[in-house]
């Protein structure tokens, strides 16, 4: 049975699932792999164990669960091997590594083949330390990165208690989008760019604690709208005082008509009103400080705040604010009460002070909104008030940095001087408590600024109207976000952001040194608002489904009517749904895309419909990040799906035939000839005639001419036949060559590429805007865009023998497989290194018999000259894309050098072993590269 990551069971092997039953065909489940007749039931309770304890992606990491029984996931499971090894490790630990493989293996499915040594120290340091987000970065960063770049990530420590910037992404979905962000800039400013990405998710994360421990503070259920009342009515309270002092006891209502307050009165209204402001805004202050910096320190930071602001309520005006009264809340009327408290308590409980500082929000509220009341109702008779100087209270408390006197723009109140800033102005040398009056209003921007802290802003919006009360705003309604700009909510949210304006067509420039600029480029760079518009086509029984709940998932279908609704899905699932190949399909019908939204209205899954065969079939279903969904949805929406009825088929009458018409045939334009024909052409024709080409296309129609000893014909058309020559008859060719003892003379041809050439030295723009050009050298069908080219006839030739070249390697291949006794001579005798690396990287991953080169894990290779496996300008790495064309798949070999050694088959080995071959491929290699 195919497992998943290219593995495949073996003959001898049966794969049950996780309740110890044969297993189904169900792509990417989880399954135990073990000896024919053998009992599963306690490897699979094992197994269903370690997924509950860490996913079912941890299946895949190939673990013991008991002797001769693994874990495993069937083909078809998404990701690749460095999920299923990282989700193993944080489950198992270090010390359960040896259940799923050694370090070495582990290491190299991590972070690839140019592991180092460093790198190794620097991720088991990580394991040890608990700091998954670097590791799970620094995974996902290997294909960018190289070791050194690779140990400073494996360095990034997150503060105990922060957020985990990283989430549970798995590094293959945070990989993808990485290349598409990060491919075009060198290495060096990869890591740069990360590093700083890092640390704008990190201080926004930070922001967001803060702000979440600042809003703590306060009650959670809100006591407003009593609190109003309460103070409203101490306020009336004291202002009929005021009229039973000056009208008696038991005045009229005709008395009290005709009574009017006398500028004394309205002074003593403002100056408890500007006590009132000083005292929330101290105590909003306080809250804030507390919340950053715990109840001692923040009490002490604000400790001379606080004394001065309890100074300026007496004991009899606190007592008679803190009285309670019948029908109001039981809280005080007046914020200096709480104050008072908080100053005359040298070291109060930590409740006590919490309790003092959960209305502070609240009292700031009440007191902005008495404040313009009151002054609009004074009108010109608060000139006395006004003109109060506060230096007792600057000398104290002083201001603050983000609203200094000196910008201070407003006009005092009762009176037509200029404001506080033009005044300070006039009076550079002037201290600016000196010059400040109470009718100045700056206490009330600056308790407008301690309600907004308390909401998550810098600062309140100031508006300033002339000689009365400035419009304030202290939580602004948050604007619409940009659909498509990139959250810092995590960093693979950001990344994936930015790979969504990615495939929308936008490009980073060049020179940016930082995430932000990263971003601001690309949303520079693409229409936002014309990739946004437009309608989708949704077939109708679709829009049926739309809203439904999905059994046995609790899951309700959301329909996606427009390209704004797949962008605010993707800002917060992390993919790529927004991308230019959903809008075109759905814009035209051809699919249909949902969100799967929880009872919370929370994204769980995103699912693309297709229609094939008359029915509608599941595309593609992933979760957040391009996750798998939780275990049991899939099935169910299976199901959903297969229940949808199929759109109904348009009844269209026959297009009328006009006798003896014939309309002409229409072809449309192909942009990529025109533009690439001629300059490919050109250089396809100058590789075609450079000397290695020659030579090479000289031994290459050499084999045809000993295959049949007919000596071939014009070049063109002897590389046509090799082409044509069906597998079996091409690897007989190819074993005709190697009874000559031509190994290396045929291997050194096939190593010239010249259309693989021509394409490299074509114009780098030219490569960027066609960057399918690639296919032009994979032996597969080409698309319509591309076979103009593949027949233009300079550059067909070039094509061909590209094709030859891969096919006899892929020949020589399918000899190492079948142990073939000519290839094992000829390797004795005329292999050089570049070959025979490459045939055995092949044979240590093909199931061959096979005996160990290298001991198991180890790197260095017997023999001289001196080689090693991690020596990435050594034979060993360069031979490794030779391998993958002999037919080898890669994903495994390290695994197996982990695990084996490196290997060859004992055929090849003659006199002297592995240390003698090695050094005749090496006199070998000198010969042939003077012949080439």
């Amino acid at each position: 049975m195919r497992l998943a990551f290219g593995v495949v069971s073996g003959r001898d092997q049966e794969v049950w699932d996780v309740r110890g039953r044969p297993a189904s065909d169900s792509p990417g489940s989880a399954v135990v792999v073990g000896p024919a007749g053998g009992d599963p039931r306690s490897s699979a309770a094992e197994l269903a164990r370690l997924i509950e304890a860490g996913g079912v992606a941890v299946a895949g990491a190939g673990i013991e669960l008991r002797p001769g029984f693994r874990s495993a996931r069937l083909d078809g499971a998404g990701g690749d091997r460095r999920d299923a090894v990282l989700a193993a490790l944080r489950t198992l630990g270090v010390a359960g590594m040896s259940r799923f493989g050694e370090r070495t293996g582990i290491l190299v499915a991590l972070f690839g083949p140019a592991t180092t040594k460093r790198v190794a120290a620097a991720a088991g340091q990580a394991v040890i330390d608990g700091r998954w987000p670097a590791l799970q970065l620094a995974s996902a960063a290997s294909d960018l990165l190289g070791p050194e770049q690779l140990e400073r990530l494996l360095a990034l420590s997150t503060p105990p208690g922060r957020p985990d910037p990283m989430g549970r992404v798995t590094p293959s979905a945070l990989a993808a989008h990485l290349a598409r962000v990060l491919s075009p800039f060198p290495g060096p400013r990869r890591l740069e760019l990360l590093l700083d990405l890092w640390d704008q998710v990190a201080a926004h994360q930070a922001e967001l604690e803060r702000e979440q421990r600042i809003m703590a503070t306060q009650a959670r259920e809100s006591r407003l709208p009593e609190l109003t009342r309460r103070y409203r009515g101490h306020e009336d309270e004291l202002l009929l005082d005021e009229v039973r002092t000056e009208l008696g006891p038991d005045p009229s209502l005709a008395q009290v008509a005709r009574w009017t307050p006398q500028p004394w009165h309205w002074a003593h209204m403002m100056h408890r009103v500007l006590d009132n402001a000083l005292a929330a805004t101290v105590l909003l202050r306080t809250a804030v400080a507390v919340a950053e910096h715990g109840v001692p320190d923040g009490l002490a930071r604000c400790r001379d705040q606080l004394v001065a602001a309890a100074a300026r309520l007496d004991d009899k005006a606190a007592g008679r604010a803190a009285r309670r009264v019948p029908g109001l809340c039981g809280l005080p009327a007046r914020p200096g009460c709480y104050v008072r408290d908080l100053a005359r308590r040298a070291d109060p409980p930590e409740q006590y002070v919490r309790q003092r500082l959960a209305r502070a929000r609240e009292f700031g509220l009440v007191v902005l909104e008495a404040v313009p009341e009151l002054l609009a109702a004074g009108g010109g008779r608060l000139g006395p008030w006004a003109c109060t100087d506060l230096r007792k209270w600057r000398e104290a408390v002083g201001y603050t940095a983000i609203r200094p006197p000196r910008s201070w723009e407003q006009i005092p109140v009762a009176g037509q001087r200029e404001s506080l800033a033009r005044r300070l102005a006039a009076q550079p040398d002037a201290v600016p408590y000196a010059v400040e009056e109470a009718g100045d209003l700056l206490w009330y921007g600056e308790l407008a600024d301690a309600v907004a802290r308390l909401h998550g802003h810098e600062a309140a919006t100031v508006t300033h109207l002339g000689p009365e009360a400035p419009e304030v705003t202290v939580d602004p309604p948050p604007g619409e976000p940009a659909p498509l700009d990139p959250r810092l909510d995590s960093l693979p949210l950001a990344v994936a952001g930015a790979a969504q304006l990615v495939a929308l067509g936008a490009r980073a420039p060049r020179r940016c040194r930082t995430w932000k600029e990263l971003v601001e480029g690309l949303i520079g760079d693409v229409d936002l608002a014309q990739a946004l518009t437009g309608a989708f086509q949704v077939p109708e029984p679709l829009t049926a489904v739309d809203g439904q709940e999905v059994p046995g998932t609790g899951l309700r279908v959301e329909l996606a009517r427009g390209p704004r609704t797949l962008a605010e899905w993707s800002a917060y699932m992390g993919n790529c749904i927004a991308s230019p190949i959903y809008v075109e399909e759905a814009t035209a019908g051809k699919c249909g895309l949902l969100a799967l939204r929880d009872r919370d209205g929370v994204i769980a899954v995103n699912v693309e419909l297709q229609l094939s065969t008359r029915r509608w079939h599941v595309a593609e279903m992933k979760a957040r990040f391009n996750t798998e969904p939780e275990p049991g949805v899939g099935e169910q929406v299976l199901r959903f799906v297969a229940g949808i009825a199929p759109p109904a088929l348009p009844e269209q009458a026959p297009a009328p035939r006009i006798p003896g018409e014939r309309l002409p045939a229409r072809r449309p334009r192909n942009q990529a000839f025109r533009d690439l024909a001629e300059p490919l052409a050109t250089l396809a024709a100058q590789t075609m005639a450079a000397p290695s080409a020659v030579w090479a296309i000289r031994v290459l129609e050499s084999l045809d001419a000993a295959d049949d000893g007919s000596g071939g014909g014009p070049g063109g058309e002897v590389l046509v036949a090799l082409r044509r020559m069906r597998p079996g008859r091409l690897a007989e060719t190819c074993r005709t060559a190697l009874a000559a003892a031509r190994l290396g003379e045929v291997w050194a041809a096939t190593r010239v590429r010249p259309l693989a050439g021509a394409i490299e030295r074509l114009d780098p723009g030219l490569r960027d805007r066609y960057d399918q050009l690639g296919l032009l050298l994979v032996d597969a069908p080409l698309p319509g865009s591309l076979r103009g080219l593949a027949r233009h006839r300079a550059i067909a030739p070039a094509r061909t023998a590209e094709l030859v070249v891969r096919r006899i390697r892929a020949a020589i291949g399918r000899l190492a497989r079948a142990a073939d006794p000519v290839l094992a001579q000829a390797i004795g005798r005329g292999a050089d290194t570049d070959v025979l690396c490459a045939l055995v990287i092949a044979t240590t991953i093909w199931p061959l018999e096979t005996v160990p080169v290298t001991e198991p894990a180890h790197t260095s290779v017997p023999g001289f000259p001196a080689s090693t496996l991690s020596d990435e300008d050594g034979p060993w790495h360069r031979a490794l894309p030779a391998a993958a064309e002999l037919g080898a798949d890669l994903t495994t070999f390290w695994d197996r050098v982990a695990t084996g050694g490196l290997r060859v088959p004992p055929t090849w080995l003659g006199h002297g072993g592995w240390p003698a071959l090695w050094n005749r491929a090496a006199r070998n290699t000198r010969r042939t590269d003077r012949t080439v």
